[in-house]
């Protein structure tokens, strides 16, 4: 995990000494982001979450603190991106949004890349307005890029961990997946609805080739613009 520079020090209970009474930050409250905050209470952290989908009654439902964007920003000592990639979730974090963080904080985004914007975050951690970031891959996914060199100055930081998009990995994952997809052609093939459809299914159509037997699918409507104290960021799994 990282945390500030110097504020590390392995002795015996002190890691989670030190992360006791801090702000574990939750950018969307959908299923996956539900999962870490489990596994962060379980460290001491007071847990805070900001997703205009999900009504304040079901954060508290699981001791879960609903906060504006502005107050998850500014109050986090670790902030957890895991909201979905729209036109107006793109640069969430711009050079505006690290400037508000503690100096101490961490970003951490599992989150798409193109949700914070590298040159920003690269200057908020080179000139310390930010302690530290973890990013599932950058703007550009250039693990992805046949013949990509890491040249992305983000890759000079000490205080940054970045992997290819493959934060998810697991020998689980990867059986889960695949299994997953199998069954899926399996039942599109056959007739049956398909459980996790991509595309929208407007409500009340019925289902091509069989009778429906699960709710249409209902995606989540990109949220509307908002002010720069309580950006619309969220609804993400």
């Amino acid at each position: 995990m990282l945390v500030a520079p110097g504020t590390w020090q392995w002795q015996s209970g002190e890691p989670i000494r030190r992360l006791m009474g801090r702000v574990f930050g939750l950018l969307s409250f959908g299923f996956i982001a539900r999962l870490d905050a489990e596994r962060a209470k379980a460290f001491g952290v007071g847990v805070w979450a900001h997703d205009p989908f999900v009504e304040e009654g079901e954060m508290r439902a699981h001791q879960v603190r609903p906060v504006s964007f502005g107050e998850l920003v500014e109050g986090g000592d670790y902030l957890l991106i895991q909201a979905p990639l729209t036109p107006r979730t793109r640069h969430t974090f711009d050079r505006a949004t690290p400037r508000r963080m503690k100096p101490t904080a961490v970003l951490v985004n599992t989150a798409p890349g193109p949700i914070v914007e590298d040159t920003a975050i690269h200057q908020a951690l080179a000139e310390g307005w930010t302690a530290g970031a973890a990013l599932d891959d950058l703007e550009e996914e250039p693990a992805k890029r046949r013949g990509r060199r890491p040249r992305d100055p983000l890759f000079t930081l000490p205080n940054v961990i970045i992997t290819p998009h493959a934060a998810y990995y697991s020998e689980q994952a990867i059986a889960t997946v695949r299994r997953i997809a199998a069954q899926e052609a399996v039942r599109v093939l056959t007739g049956q609805p398909a459980r996790y459809p991509v595309n929208e299914v407007p409500a009340g159509a019925p289902e091509p080739g069989a009778r429906p037997r699960h709710p249409p699918s209902r995606r989540r409507p990109p949220p509307a613009q908002g002010g720069a104290a309580d950006h619309p960021a969220g609804g993400g799994s």
